[in-house]
């Protein structure tokens, strides 16, 4: 089960990581397609809108009952649309300003941690086969996709040229 620790560790380390890889950014690379077909600014827009709505979706994960099955009823093609709106959005800001707002969004997502009862981080749901914490979901849906898509953002290996 992942610990308030553990998440938060994470989280800073997205930050951290994010801001690093972006520092050794060449000119003009912010909008060089990676091998997923999204831009580094494209993608810290994602994680960044990820970010904001992850307090929300997990008090709504929480506040369903014991092993809920949090995929069924998901309706992936309207995630999909939510994302590209929100994307969408920042598309006419600058790299620093994506850069500031994922931070923020991710100090907030920190705070929201922070404050979480361990009750609600313990609970179990459902999450497509297996029943485990709400904490991993957390961890999952925060740390590793974050990081994922940090290190998809970074790498050149695979893009179009």
């Amino acid at each position: 089960m992942a610990t308030k620790e553990e998440i938060i560790v994470g989280l800073e380390m997205t930050i951290s990581e994010a801001k690093r890889t972006t520092s050794l950014f060449a000119e003009g690379e912010w909008d060089s397609k990676r091998a997923a077909g999204w831009t580094p600014k494209e993608i810290y827009s994602h994680l960044a809108s990820v970010a904001a709505i992850i307090p929300n979706w997990s008090q709504s994960i929480m506040s369903l009952p014991e092993g809920a099955d949090l995929a069924q009823g998901m309706d992936v093609d309207r995630l999909t649309q939510m994302n590209a709106q929100s994307v969408a959005a920042m598309a006419s800001m600058t790299p620093e300003q994506v850069m500031k707002t994922l931070e923020a969004n991710y100090r907030k997502l920190i705070d929201y941690v922070k404050s979480a009862p361990d009750e609600q981080l313990n609970a179990k749901r459902r999450f497509f086969s297996e029943v485990v914490p709400v904490s991993d979901i957390l961890a999952s849906s925060t740390v590793l996709h974050g990081l994922h898509h940090v290190y998809e953002a970074y790498s050149r290996l695979g893009a179009p040229a």
